[in-house]
């Protein structure tokens, strides 16, 4: 773990400290090699959260994006055992950096267990080929909406194992590529067994959840709703979407290519508008 308890404080692994587990408050030891990351370990075997796994520098790059205080937040299920959370963000957003490999039986037991506010970000290198599989896969997307960066992906996703695995989660799943390349924010599967796909920008992702707004003045909540929104429309085109009172039509300019470009509360009307062929549409809106 990155941090221990040290006089009631969390302080990250240094020589001759002493400190107790965030999660089970046992003692713990510094470890400070020149081959690992600096950690703290407990200084007696034990399983204080199974689901932990060991750091590496993408997980460290990851969590230095969000303040101290929202790291490594201990949870405790209904059974008693304890779960450290990777970042838990002010919006109470979930965040879980997963580099290892993943049995679908733990990743099934941590969606179940944080719920609708987990959302996971994948080291999508950890494998070799699992970046070249995936732009191939990408290659038989559909976008969905002109001027909006979603696409439909097929719905066998044989030929994409890392798409395959994280299939079922119940929220967002974002693959991490490196920094040449945006996320890719893989949304929850529909009512219709269908995914849905799109590059996000990762100076979005963090500033979003470390508070700040899109530019079209959305919360991270907000941006995933619309995109749910757009999702419906284009399943249900001759349904209606209920929308509060009194939110009108608001069109800006789209943010830059690679980043998810939403308008800002954007009116049923304007949602089926976009679905509409190009043929069907007014020449003015």
């Amino acid at each position: 773990m990155r941090f221990a308890l040290v006089d009631g404080e969390k302080k990250e692994a240094e020589k001759e400290l002493t400190g107790l587990c965030v999660g089970c408050e046992k003692p713990m030891i510094p470890v400070c090699g020149i081959k690992k990351v600096k950690h703290w370990r407990h200084k007696v075997n034990c399983e204080c959260d199974h689901w932990w796994e060991n750091e590496t520098e993408w997980h460290r790059s990851w969590k230095n994006h969000f303040p101290t205080e929202w790291q490594e937040i201990r949870h405790r299920a209904d059974d008693g055992e304890w779960h450290i959370a990777d970042v838990k963000t002010k919006a109470d957003y979930i965040l879980e950096f997963q580099h290892s490999s993943l049995n679908p039986e733990e990743r099934q037991a941590r969606n179940k267990f944080y719920g609708n506010n987990l959302v996971w970000v994948v080291d999508g290198l950890k494998r070799k080929n699992d970046l070249s599989r995936f732009h191939l896969f990408l290659k038989n997307a559909k976008p969905i909406v002109q001027g909006i960066n979603l696409a439909r992906i097929p719905s066998v996703l044989d030929e994409c194992s890392l798409l395959k695995e994280w299939s079922a989660c119940s929220g967002p799943v974002f693959f991490d590529f490196g920094f040449e390349f945006p996320l890719w924010c893989l949304m929850p599967k529909t009512l219709k067994a269908a995914h849905y796909i799109g590059p996000f920008s990762r100076q979005n992702f963090i500033e979003l959840h470390n508070g700040l707004l899109t530019q079209n003045g959305q919360t991270f909540s907000e941006l995933m709703k619309v995109l749910t929104d757009i999702v419906f429309a284009y399943e249900n085109p001759e349904q209606q979407i209920a929308r509060p009172q009194g939110q009108g039509l608001s069109i800006r300019q789209p943010m830059r290519q690679r980043q998810i470009a939403i308008p800002a509360n954007p009116s049923q009307k304007y949602l089926f508008y976009l679905n509409r062929s190009p043929q069907r549409r007014f020449k003015r809106f």
